[in-house]
């Protein structure tokens, strides 16, 4: 017969720090990379692919917002009425080559 011989581990006391992060930066689900003043100006998104938090200009904002081809209707309703197309000169257009 076998003799199992098992020793007593010692119990180690398990203490974790709970602080909370006081800045965007420390949290551990963002990628800003170094916030400086070419970030400035910057739209905080979530991006559900890397599950972090990421800086995107406005442009591709829109960008993304419109990815699926339906834009809000009331954000349609917000450019018509701030949007009046007889203001809009247009000097030149190119039409191409037929």
């Amino acid at each position: 017969m076998a003799n199992i011989i098992r020793r007593q581990q010692s119990e180690r006391p398990r203490v974790r720090s709970t602080r909370q992060p006081s800045t965007l930066q420390e949290m551990g689900d963002t990628n800003f990379g170094t916030l400086d003043a070419s970030k400035d100006g910057l739209f905080v998104t979530f991006n559900n692919e890397t599950n972090n938090f990421e800086l995107l200009s406005a442009d591709d904002l829109l960008r993304a917002a419109v990815e699926d081809n339906d834009v809000a209707d009331q954000f349609i309703e917000v450019l018509e009425d701030n949007i009046n197309l007889g203001d809009v000169v247009i000097t030149d257009i190119d039409g191409g080559t037929f």
